[in-house]
């Protein structure tokens, strides 16, 4: 699959939730995503290149699609190729927007600064298209185990009421809509 048609995605399952969906931060996305598939599938959710730049690892061919944003946010996406996301790849990228999405494109640059990062291992300050092998990659996200599901931010005991057979949250009487 090409890395763009990734992007195309994370556009379209974040964009109206997050306003600082830059170039960078989409390119931080597509790191975290590639690296948590390869340890995840044991193969790559893109077949594009990442690269170590001077802000951390860049998709170029996703960098040059979406160059023309600067640092404003990206709203626009191709609906026409969101279907070409299989099941087991949207689950990885919703987890990934979930997960990394409520960090600033700073912040992720940051983090993938980390020393030891895959970024660390082949920086080299004034060289270009220094490309961040798969290998170094998977090996890496190895170490941050599975993605995983987000924890719930609310416990059962953190509501009023409780939960019938059907699992479903009953209140009380006096909270009816048809009691007011």
């Amino acid at each position: 699959m090409d890395a763009r048609t990734v992007a195309n995605y994370m556009i379209y399952i974040m964009s109206d939730a997050f306003d600082d969906l830059t170039n960078m931060k989409i390119n931080k996305l597509l790191y975290y995503a590639q690296g948590h598939y390869l340890n995840k599938f044991g193969k790559p959710l893109f077949d594009d290149k990442i690269e170590a730049w001077d802000h951390g690892p860049v998709v170029p061919a996703v960098y040059r699609a979406y160059k023309g944003y600067g640092d404003s946010p990206i709203k626009d996406y191709d609906q026409n190729s969101i279907s070409q996301i299989t099941p087991e790849e949207e689950d990885i990228l919703f987890n990934v927007a979930r997960k990394y999405g409520k960090y600033t494109a700073s912040t992720l640059r940051n983090k993938t600064h980390a020393v030891g990062s895959p970024w660390d291992q082949v920086y080299r300050p004034n060289q270009s298209n220094i490309e961040i092998p798969l290998e170094t990659i998977r090996n890496y996200f190895a170490d941050y185990g599975d993605l995983g599901q987000e924890t719930k931010q609310f416990k059962d005991e953190d509501f009023i009421g409780y939960r019938d057979a059907d699992g479903l949250l009953v209140l009380p009487k006096d909270w009816d809509d048809e009691s007011i």
